[in-house]
């Protein structure tokens, strides 16, 4: 109707990073192959095999969903638990065209000073963010 205000209705749709990183593992049946493969050729190797078979395109790929709807929010979850595998900046990077149209709430285990991330209070990414502390 014309003029009708939307409704104060929101939908959550959460997206777990870890969860998906598994599930990638799981369909390009590698998961199994992960603990062996460190141990054999070390945690720089692993990294590297790792960010070729889950790219940031497989995780948008399993985040994606339409339509999106007046009112949704992402919760973007298990960051923390991806790391080093996937970087937040990289994944919000290519994000952006997929869900310009709603809000992204990421959890991060860190801080955030306006500009860039402090993961674990230990790692600092140097990478600029659009974004702000919701608290």
């Amino acid at each position: 109707m014309a003029g009708q205000q939307p409704s104060e209705v929101f939908r959550i749709i959460e997206r777990d990073m870890y969860k998906i990183l598994l599930e990638i593992l799981e369909e390009k049946r590698v998961l199994g192959t992960v603990p062996g493969l460190e141990e054999k050729k070390g945690k720089d190797y692993l990294l590297a095999q790792l960010q070729k078979i889950a790219t940031q395109e497989e995780f948008l790929a399993k985040m994606k969903y339409e339509p999106h709807k007046y009112g949704d929010v992402l919760f973007l979850t298990g960051v923390g638990k991806v790391y080093p595998f996937m970087r937040s900046h990289k994944m919000l990077d290519t994000m952006q065209q997929a869900f310009s149209d709603i809000p992204i709430v990421m959890f991060y285990p860190g801080e955030f000073n306006g500009q860039s991330l402090n993961l674990f209070d230990k790692f600092h990414d140097g990478n600029y963010y659009r974004a702000f502390n919701l608290l």
